[in-house]
C-alpha cells in the first residue's frame, strides 16, 4: 500500500465513530438529564437552553444521497453547510458512513466566503482554483460530479454533554426539529418551518469511538429508551418530496 493510502486509512480510523439514536418525549428527557449530570458535563456552548443549529443540505437533481440511504448502501456521503446560532461563520461538512462507522470532516469559513464560493450550486471557478483546504476541495468535487445544489434546510435546538471520564463519548439531545425547502439562504436561517418530528418528541444521540460505558447502558435501559434509525435530512426529504410515504420519521411506540 502506498504511503498516501496508509495515511488516508489512518485518518479514517482516527475519526471513526459510532452513533446510536433514541426517540423520547421531551418531558421524559428531563428526568434522564438529571441522572446524566452525575456522569457528564455540559458542552460549554450549550448554556442552560442549548443552542440552535441550521444545516443546509445539498443533493443531486435525482436526490442521489437520499436514495443511497434508503437503499442501505454500505458506503455513502452527504454534504451540508452548517451554521450555529447567529454567528457569522459556518462549516462545510462531509459526513461519510462506511458500514456501521461514521466519519465527519469539516472546514470553517465565514458565511460570506461560503456563499461566494458555492453560490447555490454555481461554483466560482477562480475561488475554486485558489482553494487549499482538502475538505472544501472534496466538497467542490462532489458538487461538480453529482451536480449538487441546496435541497432543503433543517433546524433544531441542541443540548450537548461530554462524559467526565470517557474522552470519546459525546451525548446530544435535539428538540424542535423542523425543515424548509424554500428558505435556503444561509445568511438568513428560517425561523419557523415544517415539523420533522412532533414538537413533543426529542432525539437523544450517543457518539463514541469504542463502546458505550456500562453506566450509560444502565441509564438507557432504566428509561426504556427506544433505539431508532433516523436521518434528519432523509426524513425531511421524504416529507418534502415524497409526502412521507417512506415513513422515515420515527414515531413513539
Amino acid at each position: 500500500m502506498a504511503a498516501s493510502e496508509l495515511q488516508g486509512s489512518a485518518y479514517v480510523r482516527d475519526f471513526n465513530r459510532y452513533e446510536q439514536k433514541y426517540l423520547l418525549r421531551v418531558e421524559d428527557a428531563r428526568a434522564l438529564l438529571v441522572e446524566l449530570a452525575d456522569h457528564a458535563q455540559p458542552d460549554p456552548h450549550s448554556g442552560t437552553e442549548g443552542y440552535s443549529i441550521h444545516s443546509q443540505y445539498w443533493d443531486s437533481p435525482e436526490l442521489r444521497f437520499f436514495w443511497e440511504k434508503l437503499d442501505g448502501q454500505k458506503f455513502r456521503r452527504k454534504l451540508r453547510l452548517r451554521r450555529y446560532a447567529q454567528g457569522d461563520e459556518a462549516f462545510v461538512e462531509i459526513k461519510q458512513r462506511i458500514d456501521r462507522t461514521v466519519q465527519k470532516r469539516r472546514a470553517r469559513r465565514s458565511v460570506s466566503e461560503l456563499i461566494a464560493l458555492f453560490g447555490s450550486g454555481a461554483i466560482d471557478t477562480e475561488r475554486e482554483r485558489a482553494e487549499q483546504d482538502p475538505v472544501v476541495r472534496e466538497a467542490l468535487v462532489l458538487c461538480r460530479e453529482h451536480r449538487l445544489a441546496p435541497k432543503l434546510a433543517v433546524s433544531y435546538r441542541r443540548q450537548a454533554w461530554f462524559a467526565r471520564f470517557e474522552n470519546d463519548l459525546r451525548i446530544t439531545l435535539d428538540t424542535r426539529l423542523q425543515y424548509d425547502v424554500h428558505s435556503l439562504d444561509l445568511t438568513r436561517p428560517f425561523e419557523s418551518g415544517s415539523w420533522i418530528l412532533p414538537p413533543e418528541l426529542a432525539v437523544l444521540e450517543l457518539k463514541y469511538n469504542q463502546r458505550v460505558p456500562l453506566w450509560l447502558v444502565a441509564l438507557v435501559k432504566k428509561h426504556r429508551l427506544e433505539l431508532v434509525r433516523f436521518s434528519k435530512y432523509c426524513a425531511a426529504a421524504d416529507l418534502a418530496f415524497h409526502g412521507g410515504r417512506h415513513a422515515l420519521a420515527p414515531k413513539p411506540r
